[in-house]
């Protein structure tokens, strides 16, 4: 059985997240937010993804992948994982893993989305470019409102 820990620790592009809501803000709007569920106390992920021409292509709402474009993306996974891929490149646009698959984190989250002006945000499960080619690893961002602002 998963144990909610009473702080909350989240892994995103090879960097952890400890008691952080928004873990990036891009322009003062919250591009990851996480949030508790009222009905078994698990901490969920909120963003949503685009590509690189600025189209919405997925949702992400409480750590399950929301996508229409059936033919050109598809999700893999189990019950404590998502992969969400581009069927024609095999190329992973994310991958969400939750309680045992993401110990000792309650989540561990791989993405790599555009933002509005198109700025391609890249979180590996290693790193996280940031603009001006600024690259961090191995980071722990602890106890504040919004751990990363881009602006």
């Amino acid at each position: 059985m998963w144990k909610v820990e009473e702080r909350f620790k989240v892994r995103l592009g090879g960097n952890d997240y400890v008691n952080v809501p928004i873990l990036v803000a891009f322009k003062g709007q919250s591009l990851f937010t996480l949030k508790r569920h009222e009905e078994n106390d698990y901490l969920g992920i909120y963003f949503d993804i685009y590509d690189k021409q600025g189209k919405h292509i997925a949702a992400v709402r409480r750590n399950e992948i929301y996508f229409g474009d059936k033919d050109k993306y598809q999700i893999e996974g189990s019950h404590n994982r998502y992969v969400f891929f581009e069927r024609e490149s095999g190329r992973t646009i994310c991958d969400i893993k939750k309680r045992e698959e993401a110990h000792p984190a309650e989540l561990d989250v791989s993405v790599s989305l555009y933002t509005p002006t198109g700025f391609l945000f890249d979180a590996t499960p290693e790193e996280t470019n940031l603009q001006g080619g600024i690259i961090l690893r191995n980071s722990l961002i602890a106890d504040c409102g919004v751990g990363i602002a881009i602006n």
